[in-house]
């Protein structure tokens, strides 16, 4: 094929691609109009050819319809629109994704669907009441955390928090250098897990409050053999802390919320027709006797008894 007759396929599929769906269609005689201002001039046997080249590649299709005069329109795409608008969704409601960063991901999308659905694209379909990252860094960030996961390489970064004042600041200007394990996506947050040189521990870092990351050419800690990402990844870690066999009382009505957390597989017994136990594996700390006491009292920690005062104590001085 010439280079010619090349560029000739290339813009009959981009014209398609960018101006036709089911609701828009172009004829022959448009389509001869707009090569025309491109300085090509094909005939109408040459264009028909072309397409047919088009619709054998198999990832679109370009239908021809008759009934009422010969036109064309894409009427398969990589994906459906309903694809493309979840894809939006879920950019918009993600915390670890900044306005900027949102924006230009919903831009290449629109180049996914045709010309009735582009608008629609712009217009979510629900209330984001959330707080957004005003980190333009996290998607970065993550890129070179998983980088150096694959190449087994510790990174370097300065972890920042804010102010009474609402003001960003680095603790003591300390620069921490971790070996990443694995990067965890909780409550809309995005982590990662790794040893820390300093605290000679597996800690987890808020990949939107870091700064200045980059990957290091010092080997990593090799991971821990008790280190295990997929369950690490089923609990919630924004506090670190020891694990344990938990044994907890629960109301009915919190059987969707036990499983939520700690998967299909969690052993539970019946006390009665109100009631269960459920005996879960997860890490004490006061995120975990947050997500306990966020249940309003419908679910209680029975034991260990180390966990039942810990929780006291931390309830104590709550009030």
């Amino acid at each position: 094929m010439s280079q010619q007759n090349q560029s000739r396929i290339i813009e009959i599929l981009k014209y398609f691609w960018e101006n036709t769906d089911k609701e828009h269609y172009v004829t022959l005689v448009q389509l001869q109009n707009h090569l025309q201002g491109m300085g090509m001039s094909p005939d109408r046997k040459t264009l028909t050819k072309d397409i047919d080249i088009l619709n054998s590649i198999g990832f679109f299709d370009i239908e021809h319809d008759r009934s009422v005069q010969n036109r064309y329109y894409i009427t398969r795409r990589y994906f459906k629109e309903s694809d493309i608008k979840m894809f939006c969704d879920a950019v918009r409601s993600s915390y670890f994704i900044s306005d900027k960063d949102a924006k230009e991901y919903i831009s290449a999308f629109e180049t996914f669907v045709g010309p009735s659905a582009r608008e629609e694209l712009h217009t979510p379909s629900f209330i984001d009441a959330s707080v957004r990252t005003k980190n333009n860094n996290v998607i970065k960030n993550a890129n070179k955390i998983s980088k150096a996961i694959k190449e087994k390489k510790k990174i370097s970064f300065k972890y920042f928090d804010y102010t009474v004042d609402g003001k960003k600041e680095h603790k003591g200007n300390k620069k921490y250098f971790v070996s990443p394990y694995a990067m965890v996506i909780d409550d809309g947050k995005y982590y990662f897990a790794g040893f820390e040189d300093e605290a000679e521990i597996v800690k987890t870092f808020r990949i939107d409050k870091i700064d200045t990351l980059s990957v290091t050419v010092i080997d990593a800690v090799p991971q821990p053999k008790t280190f295990n990402a997929k369950k690490y990844a089923s609990q919630t870690k924004m506090y670190s802390g020891k694990e344990s066999e938990v044994n907890l009382y629960c109301h009915k009505e919190v059987m969707y919320g036990i499983i939520d957390k700690f998967g299909t597989n969690v052993k539970t017994e019946k006390v009665d027709d109100d009631h269960f136990r459920a005996f879960v594996t997860a890490e004490v700390s006061p995120t975990f006797f947050g997500w306990v006491l966020g249940y309003g009292g419908k679910i209680k920690i029975e034991g260990p008894e180390t966990v039942v005062k810990e929780y006291k104590k931390l309830s104590k001085n709550i009030v």
